[in-house]
């Protein structure tokens, strides 16, 4: 239970940092900047996202940063997929297929980095 509770924690970490995220990109398409542009932005800060979220997790868990960083990447990336779906319609592509693995493989290496920062 304690341990779905930290996931839970951590989900809401993410929803607030797609939040931010969305409420960035939609201030930068207010000034003009191409949707090309903007996409990449958005691309990058949910991957730092991932990043950052699975160091948080991984500095405080007993088990493998690298196990850690893949199932809470996974699991997220499983949110947006259902978001993509169910809210946005959005069809299932190639370039989707590499944003998710953009996203796993920051995730990833988040939580192994994040478990290399322990303090000891």
């Amino acid at each position: 239970m304690n341990k779905l509770l930290n996931y839970l924690k951590y989900y809401g970490l993410f929803i607030i940092f797609i939040v931010v995220i969305a409420l960035i990109t939609s201030l930068i398409n207010l000034m003009g900047i191409k949707s090309v542009t903007i996409s990449k932005i958005s691309v990058i800060l949910t991957a730092l996202s991932f990043f950052v979220i699975t160091i948080l997790a991984s500095r405080k868990t007993k088990e493998r940063g690298i196990i850690l960083g893949l199932k809470l990447a996974l699991l997220f990336v499983i949110f947006l997929i259902l978001i993509n779906l169910i809210v946005f319609k959005s069809p299932f592509n190639i370039d989707r297929l590499i944003y998710y693995v953009i996203l796993i493989i920051s995730g990833l290496l988040g939580g192994s980095l994040g478990k290399n920062l322990k303090r000891k």
